[in-house]
């Protein structure tokens, strides 16, 4: 495996070059790590990248033209190796193209470049996707990292929340067997905090289909906070395993097939459909505060 550093006076990350999965994000003024370190007991990975697809797929199975393909959840992107094609101590550019493995389960060809770029307090994630095809390219994009919950090790788990930026008064969704259930559920916020609790979580993840922000404060009992920005990420996971200590907030542009779908993938709900010959740019932030 390939394991690169990034680092400046605030921060050093790890990304490995398979999956371009960041392993660490560590706080070196606390020398507090930040990132879950991914314990098999509750769940083997730090924060994979999810692509071509978010969520699940009715059957695991990508339609598209009278033809299925298999897909698992969240797509092979987080399973694949990226080539490195720059790095700088602050930042680094991974690649992964369409390829012979690729096209028997994604009929496209495409490049996804993901780069991560630190400034002072910030991380910056940006992915790239890139349709050299003459057709339509659909694809949809998002992010997984897992933090660790407890922030600090001498808070309990009870004082973290989540501030969202608006109040959120829209429902959520729920997933069964990974599919998105067509009821919605109540709002578990108080206006625009998430208090963190295990029972949120007996029925797999939260997820803000219908989101009016785009910034959350991720903070235990004000003595460390993270805040994620995702302006290009229109839908929102929050996840944990009941009993873990990890909480993962996701930006993400799509989310599981409805348990009622299982039709082209071009017209799967929350997906993009990126123009012949073009690209489109997605970031997101986290900030140590």
């Amino acid at each position: 495996m390939s394991v690169k550093t990034l680092e400046n006076s605030e921060l050093r990350i790890q990304l490995n070059a398979y999956g371009a999965e960041m392993q660490s994000f560590f706080n070196k003024k606390r020398k507090q790590e930040c990132l879950w370190q991914a314990d098999s007991r509750y769940w083997g990975r730090h924060a994979p990248i999810l692509f071509p697809i978010v969520g699940r797929l009715a059957n695991d199975e990508l339609k598209h033209q009278n033809q299925s393909y298999p897909m698992s959840q969240h797509g092979f992107a987080r399973d694949s190796l990226f080539k490195i094609i720059s790095q700088t101590d602050t930042t680094i550019q991974f690649s992964l193209q369409s390829n012979e493995n690729s096209l028997e389960q994604y009929p496209f060809h495409f490049e996804l470049i993901v780069e991560y770029s630190l400034d002072s307090n910030k991380l910056t994630t940006t992915y790239i996707i890139r349709n050299p095809e003459k057709s339509i390219l659909p694809a949809s994009i998002g992010a997984h990292p897992a933090f660790n919950w407890p922030l600090l090790p001498d808070i309990d788990k009870s004082e973290h929340l989540i501030q969202f930026t608006h109040d959120e008064h829209s429902e959520i969704r729920r997933l069964d067997k990974g599919l998105l259930l067509q009821e919605k559920i109540k709002n578990p916020l108080n206006k625009n905090n998430l208090v963190l609790t295990d029972t949120l979580f007996e029925h797999d993840a939260l997820i803000f289909d219908q989101l009016i922000s785009r910034e959350v404060k991720y903070s235990a009992s004000n003595k460390l906070s993270l805040t994620l920005r995702f302006q290009d990420f229109p839908h929102l996971g929050i996840w944990t395993k009941p009993g873990a200590s990890f909480i993962c907030i996701e930006p993400w542009q799509g989310y599981s097939s409805p348990v009622n779908f299982d039709g082209e993938i071009t017209e799967k709900p929350g997906i993009l459909l990126i123009p012949a010959q073009s690209e489109i740019k997605k970031s997101f932030e986290i900030v140590l505060n």
